[in-house]
């Protein structure tokens, strides 16, 4: 960090995140095609454990499995519904069948927020959708407040990628401070530093929220939401959530439900929010079922982002993206919240089990306990007797020496010695999610700690694999 508060000295996240693939990929080639790691009590695992995907791993809801399939046979028969041939419904720019199931599926918590919330209805109007991925809409909504030279904020700790989708369009990503705790949340107080900061150099475009939390989930109440929106107001700009995880957590309000009392009167805050989500996550969509969704309260922006929309529908994908959202049902979502919650507690208390192991809290998780990703950081005493100062060492670290592959979280703006860990889905390979590769990932993460603490450094640690140094990264 800056002696400033509310600013963060990092890299520059977009070469964190180019160095950080191709590191993997060079680490990999030296690693060989079947690598061995230690664990404890003498044990030998084969190959690395991919902890770094961003997959949950989990089926399809099984009626939506039976949908996808009537549809498929229907599309390759050719023997189709009326409806597949109502030229409005599937309209190929905007179907408003796909709109109309956004609002009643993936924005249905802005309008029924609970916690005592009247929640903001969502028109169809109000709603824009794109075929494959939410990443199109986030691009093309950053596109729309981008100029060259400009920030956008980003509260600590977003999504892996986001700075090279930003990067694209001349944007430059400056990251808020979160919370100096474990809770690891949105600070309004840095927040807004952060902001005046940048609107002083005038360079200030807007702000970029990642909410519940990517990849760490916050357990987010209604006074704390109510403050953060206000320091949005105040700083009066543009502002993107990205909720892809909304549906995986049990209680997260949308940022969009929250209306701020101020002394002009009430501000609604999805009037200012562009609210970005899919079904991805939560609904386990793949490929040609998948949805991208944007609503906010503000026309205008709304039209400049679709008219910026150059991604058509197909007939057919639209046909597939229905059976999806139709037939999932709300028992699926809940029944997989439970489920991931399941798995995150036999993480954390596997992660315990190594801390009693050794005597201290050498690990520290990050977050509430909801969510797919565990977010661990690593004692900072152990860490500097390592000779390990960045996340992207301690990702290298552990990728090289213990065959686990994470995610540093300097890559998601973070300066904390962190690794994000996918505890939900663990795998050898794509498609081979096996979920008791946690205990063999926390058994190889136990024998590392002892090594570290019986005198091992990561540079010696790169010799004795004779993998060369990594490479610096400027600011």
């Amino acid at each position: 960090m800056t002696d400033r508060p509310g600013l963060l000295s990092l890299p520059d996240p977009v070469r964190l995140a180019n160095r950080s693939d191709e590191r993997k990929k060079l680490a990999r080639g030296f690693l060989g095609p079947e690598p061995s790691f230690p664990g404890t009590e003498g044990r030998i695992y084969p190959g690395v454990i991919d902890a770094y995907h961003g997959e949950t791993g989990l089926p399809i809801d099984a009626a939506a499995t039976a949908a996808l399939n009537a549809a498929w046979l229907e599309l390759t028969s050719r023997e189709l519904p009326d409806e597949y041939r109502d030229g409005r419904l599937y309209d190929k720019r905007q179907p408003p069948i796909l709109r109309k199931l956004a609002v009643d599926t993936l924005f249905r918590r802005i309008a029924e927020p609970g916690a005592g919330l009247a929640g903001e209805r969502v028109p169809v109007e109000e709603v824009i959708v794109c075929p494959y991925s939410s990443t199109v809409l986030l691009e093309e909504a950053v596109a729309t407040i981008a100029r060259p030279g400009g920030v956008l904020v980003c509260p600590e700790g977003y999504y892996k990628s986001a700075s090279v989708h930003v990067a694209k369009y001349g944007l430059r990503m400056v990251s808020s401070p979160a919370t100096a705790d474990d809770t690891f949340k949105i600070d309004p107080k840095t927040l807004r530093l952060c902001l005046e900061e940048h609107a002083r150099q005038g360079n200030l475009c807007g702000v970029m929220l990642t909410l519940p939390g990517n990849p760490v989930v916050g357990d987010y109440t209604v006074d704390e939401l109510t403050e953060i929106g206000r320091v949005l107001v105040e700083a009066d700009v543009p502002v993107i959530c990205d909720m892809s995880f909304d549906l995986l957590v049990e209680n997260h309000i949308p940022m969009a439900a929250i209306t701020v009392p101020t002394e002009h009167g009430p501000v609604r805050l999805h009037d200012r929010v562009l609210t970005i989500t899919g079904n991805s996550k939560a609904y386990n969509a793949f490929g040609p079922c998948k949805l991208g969704a944007a609503t906010t309260g503000n026309a205008v922006w709304l039209d400049t982002v679709r008219d910026r929309l150059r991604v058509a529908f197909q007939r057919e994908t639209t046909h597939l993206v229905r059976a999806v959202l139709e037939h999932t049902s709300d028992g699926y979502l809940v029944s997989n919240r439970l489920l991931l919650r399941d798995r995150m507690a036999t993480a954390l208390s596997l992660l315990e089990a190594v801390n009693i192991r050794h005597g201290a809290k050498l690990l520290r998780p990050l977050g509430s306990s909801d969510g797919m990703f565990l977010t661990v950081e690593f004692d900072a005493d152990l860490m500097e007797q390592a000779d390990v100062h960045t996340g992207s060492e301690l990702e290298d670290l552990l990728l090289t020496v213990a065959g686990i592959d994470t995610v540093g979280l300097d890559r998601t703006g973070s300066p904390r010695l962190a690794l994000r860990f996918n505890v939900v889905a663990p795998r050898m390979a794509a498609g081979q999610e096996q979920p008791h590769l946690l205990a063999e990932l926390f058994d190889r993460l136990d024998h590392l700690l002892t090594r570290l603490r019986s005198g091992m450094t990561y540079p010696n640690a790169l010799l004795e694999r004779a993998i060369p140094e990594l490479a610096r990264v400027g600011s």
